[in-house]
């Protein structure tokens, strides 16, 4: 039986473009049993809404141990800086525009701005040179 084509991928090329790629039936049911492995995890360890705030909290804390910082307190003078954002696993490079409270977060990826809502930012290790994420 042969591995039927059951959608596509999208790929990044790297330069802001992107591109599509067969997605085989053998491939989309790896993804599907990595997700279901990867709930049934979370909810052991997140049985409860009160567990699941709990290791929120946590992970809050220890990221501020580990140096990062509430994004309120970013710079607002167009720097580049770090920033975490709830829903991602990322760390993407930001900055703010504009006046404070009134101005806008914006990720850089692949040399294009993307809107953000950052919990947690940092600043770079070294701010000259860097462009994107």
């Amino acid at each position: 039986m042969p591995d039927e084509i059951v959608g596509h991928k999208t790929m990044s090329d790297g330069k802001g473009g992107y591109y599509h790629e067969p997605l085989r039936a053998s491939e989309a049911e790896k993804i599907r049993r990595s997700h279901d492995e990867q709930q049934a995890k979370r909810e052991q360890l997140m049985p409860d809404e009160e567990a699941a705030r709990n290791l929120f909290f946590d992970a809050w804390y220890r990221l501020k141990q580990l140096g990062w910082n509430d994004a309120c307190y970013c710079p607002k003078d167009g720097t580049l800086f770090e920033v975490i954002e709830a829903g991602s696993g990322g760390i993407h490079k930001c900055h703010y525009d504009g006046e404070w409270p009134n101005g806008y977060y914006w990720i850089h990826s692949e040399d294009d701005l993307w809107p953000a809502h950052p919990v947690l930012f940092r600043p770079l290790p070294h701010n000259s040179g860097i462009s994107g994420g």
